[in-house]
């Protein structure tokens, strides 16, 4: 996924409806790898809308979450959307090469 500052609601809702469905197809369990690294911050209602994601996908089957960030500003938004949505399998990277790596652990 990539996600941008500009993101919206709707747009969230929408992955995270189009993921509900691959997780059928990959059997209920997944591992997600995340583009944030242009996102400074999200707008409040993109951000309450991110924590149902989160919820979401933990409840559709997602095992790991990796997710790359390029400022501490969206760090601690991740953070706190992470605590919550109760999602503690979420690990942040400095590079998309490294989330990869991860994820192919």
């Amino acid at each position: 996924m990539v996600w941008d500052a500009q993101t919206t609601p709707e747009e969230m809702d929408s992955v995270t409806a189009q993921i509900s469905q691959f997780s059928k197809q990959l059997g209920g369990s997944f591992d997600v790898l995340v583009d944030m690294r242009t996102v400074k911050v999200f707008k409040p209602e993109t951000q309450a809308k991110l924590v149902e994601h989160q919820i979401s996908l933990k409840n559709s089957g997602m095992q790991r979450a990796a997710v790359v960030i390029g400022s501490v500003i969206t760090k601690m938004q991740l953070n706190r959307t992470s605590k919550a949505a109760e999602h503690s399998t979420e690990t942040q990277w400095e590079t998309y090469d490294e989330a990869l790596s991860y994820l192919r652990k």
